[in-house]
């Protein structure tokens, strides 16, 4: 595939100044002057794009208080062939956890907040049941960074919900709900948690969260097209979105995801761009601060970038995941929300950062290589001029990489069969001398590291590495993949479930994010999100609880008629009403 020079938006040099537009004919014809990590980097693109992993991809590369690179890469909008660039509008998802925080903490900045007082300090008709009297008090520190012990998602306005309900109607309807751990108990990342916070700067502010935000972030950054609800102004921009849907029996089809505002607003509803990302984060590398613009002060940031919580891994700060790229220190995020994958990574260290915004619902192995490959050649492309990082030329041809050959000595057929652990379930396959796998739902082509170690990379998996182990005789007995253990199951010992379980089995809640019940080996399990397949545990003859994940320490329960036909379940404090089953099911 070759890129459509015609568009102009696609090597941008900027403070915080418009938008400098050059076409690719300006630049130098080939690669001879431009970093190995660009070209790597629009390789790794392309071939995510052949693979049909994403549609559309829109990518920026800042380096200090510039956006060096902005491209957009495939189709915003596939049916019509329109062409995504770095001025297309993307749904950001979580990204929208840091710009609220960060706007959280530019009112603390004009206010007397304390992070650490009891939340109904400043929103004394905040109510949810808590069950644990001795424990600390939710605050707002632990609602920005997951310790408050808060439920993901809510009933009203929840990522099921497609109502847009207001936010002080998302944040009452908390108040029969019950909090699933006890504050600062445990890291468990929450929807709810970020837009409790947006009402607090609601009603400390005397503004519109929206309002709030836009005058003290985007105005300051310079992100003009961004916006918590979309705006006429951004639709001839807006991406398509495209979402793959779970089926009864396995596997996905493709739709184009359905367009509503979520409740949870400050968690999960940023529209925005690769150009206005970079600028935001241009203040995140620059200690809040670019020219004479000041977003939140030197000292703020800092306290935001610091691990929060009394945990051992201490994974996020303020809005902030915590990471590493090398030995460099990064604060990021993902995102992921209906047709759309996003992430965001800065290294404040080297002052540098990307951006990458894809119109394909969880990507999220497929996002994840295509910013490994963002950020090297962000690190690259420090103080370079802007001619170095040229638009390549019409006829470049991206190359692409074949997978390693599977050494002949391995045999294959050692390691196919059904795998369980505590939370999922596997099964291994033999095609054409190729290793496959099917991991709780999503397909995963292997390619051999050795002889009993593969690595998986798929629209959802990035380099996970699949292990497994032989017995004292030389059997395979198991493996270890996505950081659990799992046991090969007996080819010829027929798994047994209790027999009223069968009515659950069928599919509930909107045709777009099924809630699909299955039963294998055994056990009940719960397809959630167009994600992966959830193992239930049974607490009694009709509630359910998660495992680690998506839904720790949360519970599923069925609801059933006078007839005892079950007729909807709830599930995240929320009621999927069944759907009329199939032949299918």
């Amino acid at each position: 595939m070759r890129f459509d020079v015609s568009m102009k938006t696609l090597l941008i040099v900027i403070g915080l100044l418009p938008v400098s537009q050059l076409a690719a004919e300006d630049g130098p014809q080939g690669n001879a002057t431009r970093p190995a990590e660009v070209v790597r980097l629009e390789r790794a693109v392309q071939q995510e794009l052949d693979q049909g992993y994403v549609n559309g991809v829109s990518i920026a590369l800042i380096d200090d208080s510039r956006i060096v690179y902005a491209h957009g890469f495939g189709y915003s909008n596939r049916d019509h062939k329109t062409p995504a660039t770095a001025k297309s509008i993307y749904r950001a998802g979580s990204i929208s956890k840091l710009v609220t925080a960060v706007a959280a903490m530019k009112l603390r900045e004009q206010t007397p907040i304390d992070l650490d007082a009891p939340i109904q300090t400043y929103l004394p008709d905040f109510r949810i049941v808590n069950p644990y009297p001795d424990a600390p008090a939710i605050t707002l520190r632990r609602l920005l960074c997951h310790r408050s012990g808060m439920i993901r998602e809510s009933p009203v306005g929840g990522y099921f919900d497609d109502q847009e309900p207001t936010l002080d109607a998302v944040v009452a309807s908390l108040s029969d709900c019950v909090l699933p751990s006890a504050p600062e108990a445990k890291t468990r990342y929450s929807n709810v948690g970020p837009t409790i916070a947006g009402k607090t700067i609601e009603t400390l502010s005397r503004q519109t969260f929206e309002d709030f935000v836009q005058k003290q972030v985007f105005d300051v950054a310079g992100m003009s097209s961004s916006s918590w609800k979309l705006q006429e102004r951004q639709r001839d921009q807006m991406s398509a979105g495209y979402l793959s849907v779970a089926l009864p029996n396995g596997g996905f089809q493709q739709i184009l995801a359905p367009r509503f505002e979520l409740g949870t607003v400050p968690a999960g509803n940023l529209y925005t761009t690769v150009e206005d990302l970079g600028r935001f984060i241009m203040f995140l590398v620059n200690e809040g601060r670019v020219g004479d613009r000041i977003l939140v002060q030197p000292e703020t940031l800092a306290e935001m970038y610091k691990p929060q919580g009394s945990n051992a891994a201490r994974t996020f700060g303020l809005g902030f995941s915590l990471g590493k790229h090398q030995e460099h220190e990064t604060v990021q995020h993902m995102g992921a929300v209906y047709g759309f994958t996003s992430s965001l990574i800065a290294i404040p260290s080297q002052k540098v950062g990307a951006v990458v915004l894809a119109n394909e619902d969880l990507a999220i192995g497929s996002v994840q290589r295509m910013m490994a490959a963002a950020i090297e050649a962000a690190l690259a492309c420090r103080q370079l001029p802007a001619e170095a990082v040229a638009v390549p030329s019409e006829n470049l041809t991206l190359a692409t990489s074949a997978p390693p050959a599977l050494s002949p000595r391995t045999d294959l057929r050692q390691f196919v069969g059904k795998y369980e652990s505590t939370n999922c379930w596997a099964e291994f396959t033999e095609k054409n001398g190729q290793l496959q796998a099917v991991i709780s739902g999503q397909p995963v082509p292997l390619e051999s590291r050795g002889d009993l170690v593969f690595v998986a990379n798929s629209r959802f998996f990035f380099n996970s590495s699949i292990a497994f182990e032989r017995n004292d005789v030389g059997e395979v007995i198991g493996c270890t993949a996505m950081r659990q253990k799992f046991s090969k199951l007996p080819d010829s010992q027929p798994q047994s479930e209790p027999a009223n379980w069968t009515k659950f089995v069928g599919t509930y809640g909107p045709a777009f994010i099924p809630l699909i019940i299955s039963i294998r080996n055994g056990h009940l399990y719960a397809m959630t999100e167009n994600e992966m397949d959830y193992r239930l545990a049974p607490i009694n003859r009709t509630v359910f609880r998660f495992p680690a994940g998506m839904y720790d320490d949360e519970h599923l329960i069925f609801q059933q008629g006078e007839d005892g036909r079950v007729h909807s379940v709830i599930m995240a404090n929320f009621v999927l009403k069944r759907s009329v089953p199939s032949q299918a099911e």
